[in-house]
């Protein structure tokens, strides 16, 4: 019986530490969150409510199918945690029952069907936007023209979400006046018809998408990261490096590096995702190596792939090498 209480014990102290982390993380979003609503839509908060609410159920419902639980684990706010970083992933527009979907396989393919948390080989959260972006590749691909809905209130927003139908007084004003591609898809759209890339307009189009400040919002919520020693160094920066060095070397002539780093996911999944210390390379070098792998496939993904982002693919193909990554760090370290 002694031994028993031991063993719950440390399972709740264990259980505390991680959500003191996890929470923390959570912390750390909230400034690019808050520039996410403001610059590109609050419709964001829906998703991210709808996200969490349905991946602590589906959890649940999980962890009763393994015969276990269910508090202890639900408590440690790490399927929370997954569930906001999708919701942020994904187009604020996406219908629900899609988003749903993407939940569905986060939490139990993404997580559950390992083991659950520590045995999970892949991030799960970008397991489940992987199967979105595959599976309804039209609606991950439209995005909004903050300006063209600025007038609109959020329960108007919220109105147009569930219905797909945009109420306005415009009737000019339709799906396909109200949809604009991100930076990334703009300079995508160009190069496919041979266009000359006119960096001033490129500047402007990026300074109105508001994502320079969402990601500017969320370097700041890296570093106190950093600062609180919550994650470590070598990932976030190796990811920035690994794709500035081949932006610099293949990227267009004359294109500033820090559209390109600003303008996408690479921040949010250098400092938020690609940190997942389950998934990721255990030791120093090891994560060094994981980092910039992330960051030159990302690249090679964003500048020859067929999408305009490449973070979650870039993730889920470096998790498959940390194995490796690891094995090899171990034999190099009894080497030396």
């Amino acid at each position: 019986m002694a031994n028993i209480i031991v063993d719950r014990r440390a399972a709740g102290a264990k259980a505390l530490s991680t959500q003191r982390i996890m929470l923390s993380v959570v912390l750390a979003l909230i400034p690019g969150i808050v520039a996410y609503c403001y610059f590109i839509s609050p419709l964001v908060l829906v998703n991210a409510l709808f996200a969490v609410l349905t991946a602590l159920l589906l959890e649940a419902f999980a962890i009763r199918l393994r015969g276990k639980k269910c508090m202890p684990q639900i408590q440690d706010a790490s399927i929370a945690l997954a569930a906001i970083l999708l919701a942020l992933a994904v187009p604020p527009m996406i219908p629900l029952w899609q988003l749903l979907v993407g939940v569905a396989v986060m939490v139990l393919l993404g997580k559950h069907v390992y083991g659950g948390l520590g045995h999970n080989p892949f991030n799960p959260a970008m397991v489940g936007y992987a199967a979105m972006l595959i599976s309804f590749p039209q609606s991950m691909t439209l995005w909004m023209d903050p300006l063209g809905l600025e007038n609109l209130a959020l329960v108007d927003l919220i109105q147009a979400k569930l219905t797909l139908n945009i109420v306005t007084s415009n009737p000019q004003i339709a799906w396909d006046g109200i949809t604009q591609a991100t930076p990334l898809e703009h300079i995508r759209s160009l190069k496919a018809q041979s266009q000359t890339i006119v960096l001033s307009d490129l500047i402007q189009r990026t300074m109105d998408s508001g994502w320079c400040w969402v990601n500017l919002g969320f370097l700041l919520g890296g570093l106190f990261l950093l600062f609180k020693r919550i994650i470590q160094w070598h990932i976030p920066v190796s990811v920035i490096a690994g794709y500035v060095l081949w932006a610099g070397l293949f990227s267009e002539p004359g294109l500033p590096l820090h559209l390109s780093v600003f303008s996408g996911s690479l921040i949010l999944g250098a400092f938020f995702i690609a940190t997942d210390p389950v998934t990721a390379a255990s030791s120093k070098r090891g994560r060094l190596i994981f980092g910039f792998g992330i960051g030159s496939l990302s690249f090679v993904i964003r500048e020859f792939g067929g999408y305009p982002e490449g973070i979650a693919f870039a993730v889920l193909l470096m998790n498959l090498c940390v194995p490796l990554i690891d094995h090899a760090d171990r034999q190099l370290a009894r080497r030396n």
